[in-house]
């Protein structure tokens, strides 16, 4: 299978076919993933954020009820609160984020390249998920000069 592959991270590379865009873990395509298989660290990771939005949420609520207006007084309450905002800001993205390895072009909406000024750039892909869902896919690049000619000549980057 001829495939257009660039690196996304120092073990896994983003291949571009005909006819789907997947992620696997060496340039050389043995197999295509299946579209919804997941990884066991996403239920991990989702769990433990929100384990910390309700372990915040419940310390704000009492410290905000027990000190009244005293609780801006103290300053490692911001960071409570900018902790609990945080979070938020996290789970409220997986709700519309994916996982999945294998995107089939044919349900892709739109594909931006992103750069951002302290981070690597990333390509952030819009398609429909399984439910009718549209559901985003964000694939971080670890070289753009590498990443964008590919994209280019395979119509993915208009």
């Amino acid at each position: 299978m001829q495939t257009k592959y660039f690196r996304i991270n120092k073990k896994e590379y983003c291949h571009i076919t005909d006819d789907t865009v997947f992620i696997i873990n060496s340039k050389e395509v043995t197999r295509i993933p299946l579209e919804l298989e997941l990884g066991e660290g996403w239920g991990i990771v989702s769990v433990l954020n929100y384990i910390l939005f309700a372990f915040l949420f419940v310390y704000t609520a009492v410290c905000t009820s027990y000190y009244g207006i005293n609780f801006f007084k103290e300053p490692i309450n911001y960071g409570a609160l900018f902790l609990l905002f945080l979070s938020f800001v996290k789970i409220k993205n997986g709700f519309v984020s994916s996982r999945t390895p294998t995107i089939p072009r044919r349900k892709i909406k739109s594909a931006y390249f992103k750069t951002p000024k302290f981070s690597y750039p990333r390509l952030v892909i819009y398609f429909v998920g399984p439910e009718g869902k549209v559901l985003r896919k964000i694939i971080p690049v670890m070289y753009k000069q590498e990443a964008l000619p590919i994209l280019k000549e395979t119509g993915i980057l208009v």
